[in-house]
């Protein structure tokens, strides 16, 4: 990839050469441990903390490296080639981290970021709801002032690191709401443990396992005064401030997970013989191959068009909704055909591609589904 290893920083180098180291010397050794427990690892978590990788996009003032979006998708992206579930763990806590650090106050910042930085506190940002989607201004979930305080009540799907979130941000429509606003507002609302009236189910999935989300309720939950991120009404350009960020990032995760697949397939094209010779001689898996390299560096090439708008011009949905299907949609061609290339053994459960190929599928439907993806681009395209 020399167009865009040329174009890489010394700093862009430096973030994912630490990324690389781990994923090599902490994720890797765990990585099966955690499929096979699907406990969330919050010692990888914490480790991550350690290799400054959960404040890449964050102020260096409270512990973070300032960096740009480029580095932060080399970083997800070396962790995911080893373990999809603590990418996407990592993208989580850092879409909740960053928000507090655009609209905190003061007070806020100090309280939360230094610690969400080291990875000593965990984020998670709860917008979707079962019957609104991801739509902020659908949301059914209320926000009731009483007393100087906003008494928070309501049901939320999904959500990365739900439930296991030292601090949750929590988009809920204010009641009665200012009658120049919608009131839809974002809350800083402390984990399961610590808030009364905060329930948590966790949903179990087919892949990305050790990856913690499920369905959230709120009965009353208390929330005083200073637990408002922002403004009353500007839930939406906070949640939705990372849209871009967040679909690029899990096309990054989407080129990791295909590039450990893709590399599987070429070692072992390369060793397994067949009739006396490697099956990688033979034409049908010469395709196969040739397909998923051409496919892998077209989806990397549209990440990092994406990342790099977002570092220097604060972003461009068309280029990152492309970035987000596109590579969500190579990384289950590419899984799926690593798996292939491996015959009946890549079906076996003691190789690493049957995760593969489970991980690469919730890229498509997370973040805005590959459908919505398309229609976005479309109708940036036709101007409508």
């Amino acid at each position: 990839m020399a167009l865009i290893e040329s174009a890489l920083s010394t700093e862009n180098r430096e973030i994912r050469d630490r990324a690389a180291e781990f994923a090599t010397d902490v994720v890797a050794p765990r990585a099966e441990e955690i499929e096979v427990t699907d406990e969330f690892p919050r010692d990888i978590m914490e480790a991550a903390g350690d290799y400054d990788l959960l404040g890449i996009l964050l102020p260096e003032e409270y512990g973070g490296l300032n960096s740009d979006f480029v580095s932060y998708c080399l970083a997800v992206e070396e962790v995911a080639q080893e373990s999809g579930a603590v990418a996407e763990s990592i993208q989580g806590h850092t879409f909740a981290a960053v928000p507090i650090a655009q609209f905190g106050t003061e007070q806020q910042c100090d309280e939360y970021l230094p610690s969400m930085i080291e990875g000593d506190m965990m984020g998670a940002m709860l917008l979707t709801e079962p019957g609104a989607g991801s739509s902020p201004s659908e949301l059914s979930t209320t926000a009731e002032t009483h007393a100087g305080d906003y008494i928070i009540s309501g049901e939320k799907a999904f959500g990365t690191n739900a439930g296991v979130a030292d601090l949750h941000l929590v988009v809920a429509r204010v009641q009665p709401s200012p009658d120049d606003s919608h009131g839809v507002s974002v809350f800083l609302v402390p984990g399961i443990n610590e808030t009364s009236g905060f329930t948590f189910d966790r949903t179990e999935f087919m892949g990305m396992r050790g990856h913690v989300t499920g369905d959230s309720t709120l009965e009353g939950v208390v929330v005083p005064d200073n637990g408002l991120l922002g403004e009353i009404g500007q839930g939406f350009r906070i949640a939705m401030g990372t849209i871009d960020m967040a679909r690029t990032g899990l096309g990054a995760i989407g080129t990791g997970i295909a590039t450990a697949a893709f590399d599987h397939a070429v070692e072992y094209a390369g060793e397994r013989e067949q009739g006396g010779q490697p099956v990688g001689t033979y034409q049908a898996v010469q395709v196969l191959i040739a397909e998923m390299d051409a496919q892998l560096d077209g989806a990397r090439h549209l990440v990092y068009n994406s990342a790099t708008t977002i570092a220097h011009e604060s972003g461009d949905t068309r280029a990152s909704s492309k970035a987000k299907f596109v590579a969500s949609d190579v990384a289950e061609f590419v899984t799926r055909n690593a798996l292939q290339v491996h015959g009946g053994r890549g079906y076996r459960k003691d190789l690493p591609l049957e995760r593969y190929y489970r991980d690469a599928k919730i890229l498509s439907i997370i973040g805005g589904t590959t459908e919505i993806q398309k229609t976005t681009v479309a109708s940036a395209v036709l101007g409508l």
